[in-house]
């Protein structure tokens, strides 16, 4: 992707010496394509003229300002990707309530999970995920809620109520993830639950084995969103 002119070059080269690690871990191998796209909308938008209207006066040009906001918005706006953001550099967790495929059950149980989690003190922020059944009978769609500890709540209190309330729910596993380290998976189905596996770091896109990934896709009025487009997973 070609930049559009210099200013959008002079960004570029500023992202690329402060930033290019940063974007390399939120976009893998997209990074670059991300940057140059970033770079161009924001020389374009400080190139923007905005016309606003003086009573009297007719119209009046004025170059919009480019602000630290105005990059976030650009670069980190997509709810998946300060998910993804999220996982990396903060305590998280993911659970659900769905189970089968009736959503007026699915909205209920949901309602479920939400009061316990307040009730807890977690936060969430609800997404939509997909995942591959366990009994090989293709792949499934949930509401996914990406959870983080509530205040002074230890990383050992906040796994331990994770595989309550995937438990409570009936819910086969949960996942639990420190930072940058890699995210564990807990089975939550077995009366007797071995240890927790090791299901890898956060990666942006969907899962190339096909298995569990989750995104930040809007989820109205509790309703279960028709895509998870884009996602990132574990791996």
């Amino acid at each position: 992707m070609p930049l559009v002119n210099q200013e959008a070059e002079r960004i570029f080269r500023g992202m690329k010496s402060k930033n290019s690690s940063r974007f390399k871990d939120l976009y893998g191998k997209r990074d670059k394509e991300v940057m140059y796209a970033t770079a161009n909308k924001l020389a374009q938008k400080k190139q923007t003229k905005q016309k606003t209207w003086k009573s009297g006066m007719g119209f009046k040009e004025e170059n919009q300002k480019l602000s630290y906001k105005d990059f976030i918005d650009l670069c980190e706006g997509n709810p998946t990707t300060r998910m993804l953001s999220k996982s990396k550099t903060q305590q998280t967790g993911n659970i659900s309530a769905d189970r089968g495929t009736d959503e007026k059950k699915n909205r209920a149980s949901r309602k479920a999970l939400e009061k316990d989690l307040k009730k807890k003190g977690i936060g969430y922020k609800k997404g939509v995920g997909e995942y591959k059944y366990s009994s090989g009978e293709g792949t499934g769609r949930e509401v996914s809620y990406q959870t983080s500890p509530g205040k002074g709540m230890s990383k050992r209190r906040f796994g331990k109520v994770m595989r309550r309330l995937g438990r409570k729910h009936g819910q086969e596993s949960v996942i639990t993830k420190d930072k940058d380290k890699p995210a564990r998976l807990h089975d939550t189905e077995s009366k007797k639950p071995g240890k927790s596996m090791n299901v890898g770091k956060s990666k942006p896109g969907k899962n190339p084995s096909g298995y569990g990934e989750t995104s930040g896709t809007k989820v109205r009025k509790g309703k279960l969103g028709k895509t998870n487009k884009p996602a990132y997973h574990y791996g």
